[in-house]
């Protein structure tokens, strides 16, 4: 593996490891302030930092600024992101951060399976088995955590 792809798969695991502890930071803000308002701090926070970030590496241009219907329906991932991070504040303390990584990935995969078959007409039969076989293997841990004489105290 060359010293750019390595780069890039530690960026990755980064980024994975980033989105496990922002879920479990978000879901203690949204045991004390409520749902809603831990999502919006969120999306407040992400915009301080990200309007910023785009200033300095990009020298961001205000006077370009136009929307188009594509723009505006590009807006909408951010309505369907702040309702992701309601969903995950309420579900991370009732069945843990593992079950919750889990389903946003297998949410991300199918969706991303349906928006490339959409757009370029291909379906993926390889991701549809990936998907498949990462909700059997949930299936199967909660299956093992449910199963008599277990303790769910660790």
């Amino acid at each position: 593996m060359s010293g750019v792809s390595m780069f890039y798969s530690f960026l990755a695991l980064l980024s994975g490891a980033n989105i496990a502890v922002s879920i479990l930071m978000n879901a203690r803000l949204g045991a004390i302030k409520g749902l809603y308002k831990s999502a919006y701090i969120n999306y407040v926070m992400g915009l301080v930092i990200a309007v910023p970030l785009a200033i300095i590496l990009k020298g961001f241009d205000f006077s370009n600024i136009s929307l188009s219907l594509a723009d505006a329906v590009a807006f909408t991932g951010g309505a369907i992101g702040f309702m992701v991070v309601v969903l995950n504040n309420h579900l991370t303390p009732k069945i843990g951060i593992i079950y919750v990584t889990i389903l946003l990935f297998i949410g991300q995969l199918g969706i991303g399976t349906v928006i490339d078959a959409i757009r370029s007409g291909v379906f993926s039969l390889g991701k549809i088995l990936g998907g498949v076989l990462i909700i059997a293997g949930l299936v199967y841990l909660v299956k093992i955590e449910k199963a008599p004489g277990k303790s769910n105290k660790s």
